[in-house]
């Protein structure tokens, strides 16, 4: 009786690792890869062209080169290029059915599918960031140590929203490309609390936070009074809430969903 109980536990769970370990190698050989491969290299080259012209400050690195080249662009891109191809490339590839057919419960599989992503985005976001901060020399080191835990906690909101996008629509990546590119940049510039809708603001939220001590701050026009940032540790708790919210409605929806192709 116990041998019966345990085999129908540990073969699952075998089997979860199994399609983990899988995904993982598929992802990682993927054009993705190379995609995000060479937008770090060219972010690199700004980077260091940025840093030789003058001694800069962490504010500066900050706001010149994280806010604007690593979180407007990169981080989403590194989420969405591994969070949408966690479901949709099997889409694409008809080999969907086939895996939903199989014995493994479709819970565990969309638990091994978004592992796999999470690692290999969480592997690109924090490597990237760590290379883009190294690049920057000691602005970049200096900021490093206070910047990394909005990275973290961003790019797990990020992935479980572009693998939401990719348990619910075919063409995933081209969604999420618009979102991350158009409309979280439109959203992110509206005035009021409209920008909440916005992962990225909250995102921003952290870093003005960790921030501080460089004497980061929004800017532009109407600075802060405009942008209206929310406490660090208040958006903390909402990426994760968010982040567990978006999970849960990806698992629900492919839990349920009938997928003929």
């Amino acid at each position: 009786m116990s041998t019966t109980i345990t085999s129908r536990i540990t073969g699952p769970l075998s089997a979860c690792l199994h399609l983990f370990g899988l995904s993982l190698r598929r992802l990682f050989r993927s054009r993705q890869t190379m995609i995000c491969a060479l937008l770090l290299g060219l972010a690199s080259i700004a980077v260091v062209a940025w840093s030789m012209r003058r001694e800069r400050s962490p504010e500066e690195f900050i706001e010149e080169i994280f806010l604007a080249v690593y979180v407007s662009f990169l981080l989403p891109i590194f989420c969405l290029s591994y969070g949408t191809a966690g479901i949709a490339s099997d889409r694409e590839e008809q080999t969907l059915v086939y895996l939903l057919v199989s014995p493994l419960p479709r819970p565990l599989i969309f638990l091994a599918k978004c592992s796999a992503s999470l690692l290999l985005a969480l592997a690109w976001t924090m490597a990237g960031m760590s290379v883009v901060c190294w690049l920057g020399g000691l602005p970049g080191m200096e900021a490093l140590h206070v910047l990394w835990p909005a990275i973290l906690w961003s790019t797990v909101t990020y992935l479980m929203l572009f693998m939401l996008f990719s348990v619910m629509f075919r063409r995933a990546t081209m969604i999420a490309l618009a979102y991350a590119l158009f409309i979280e940049t439109l959203i992110g510039n509206m005035p009021g609390i409209a920008k909440r809708l916005a992962v990225s603001f909250y995102t921003r939220c952290l870093i003005f936070d960790a921030g501080s001590a460089f004497g980061v701050s929004p800017s532009g026009p109407g600075g802060a009074e405009l942008f209206v940032a929310l406490p660090g540790p208040t958006a903390q708790a909402i990426l994760y809430l968010l982040g567990g919210g978006l999970f849960l409605g990806g698992l629900l929806i492919f839990s349920v969903r009938e997928y003929s192709d």
